[in-house]
């Protein structure tokens, strides 16, 4: 009886190591893969992703993103947890051209190829837009706009009449020191840009502010005749925003 009782027991503990060593831990589970979108050609200087960075098809809001910064995240997008300063604006550790700022100064205003969301994610040959390339999309004659709605979000759809290619703009807002979009659904979409604010002349301290970076937004339903469905404002680097990458080589 008491051999049977060992050779249960042997044949239980090895059991139950096949077991576990059959077994994938959960801390090793391989993260959430970026799905690298199709690079379209509008006929511009450079093609345009067909989704954000983070989405799986047209339409599809993206991640969120603070300005230079290379992964979403998962609590509120504010000072307190920017990468680039020591908790304010007034404190920038990075691209900093002006000393009211912070005492880091490196004159940098464009995203080095590190902290390029695109570059870093998506691979060699995507960035993140370029005012020039922003203002490129806005003003093209090439490009006719219509809205498209995908689920329960509204998009801008930039339909090339060159190539006849397009791509699609989701209004999903943007986390304004919150963590989850604070825009009413449909209202705006908000992409950053490789740049801070600054002036391509001369550096004006009193008017030019680091803290902030240029970004477009994209409005499906425009409020007013004046107002045109795209426009390139600046916002606090530390909010989160949508990434839509560009291809070039």
């Amino acid at each position: 009886m008491k051999t049977m009782s060992k050779l249960s027991a042997l044949a239980f503990a090895c059991l139950s190591l096949l077991c576990f060593s059959c077994t994938k831990p959960e801390e090793e589970e391989e993260p959430d893969k970026i799905v690298i979108p199709e690079a379209v050609d509008l006929g511009l200087s450079v093609k345009w992703a067909s989704f954000d960075i983070g989405a799986t098809k047209p339409g599809e809001p993206g991640y969120f993103f603070s300005w230079g910064e290379t992964a979403p995240k998962d609590a509120f997008y504010n000072w307190s947890n920017y990468a680039w300063s020591n908790n304010s604006p007034r404190s920038l550790t990075k691209y900093n051209y002006n000393p009211a700022y912070g005492s880091n100064i490196d004159y940098r205003v464009a995203l080095k190829p590190e902290d390029d969301a695109a570059h870093v994610l998506l691979g060699e040959g995507w960035h993140v837009p370029t005012r020039e390339d922003i203002q490129e999309l806005i003003d093209s004659p090439l490009l006719t706009q219509s809205i498209e709605k995908v689920g329960l979000i509204d998009c801008l759809k930039l339909t090339s009449i060159k190539t006849g290619k397009s791509i699609m703009f989701p209004a999903a807002g943007n986390c304004d020191g919150t963590k989850f979009p604070v825009n009413s659904e449909n209202y705006a979409g908000y992409f950053w840009t490789a740049e801070i604010e600054y002036t391509e002349n001369r550096f004006l301290y009193d008017v030019y502010n680091p803290s902030r970076a240029y970004c477009l937004m994209v409005s499906p339903h425009v409020r007013t005749p004046s107002l045109n469905n795209m426009s390139l404002p600046t916002s606090d680097r530390a909010f989160g925003m949508n990434i839509r990458a560009v291809y070039s080589k």
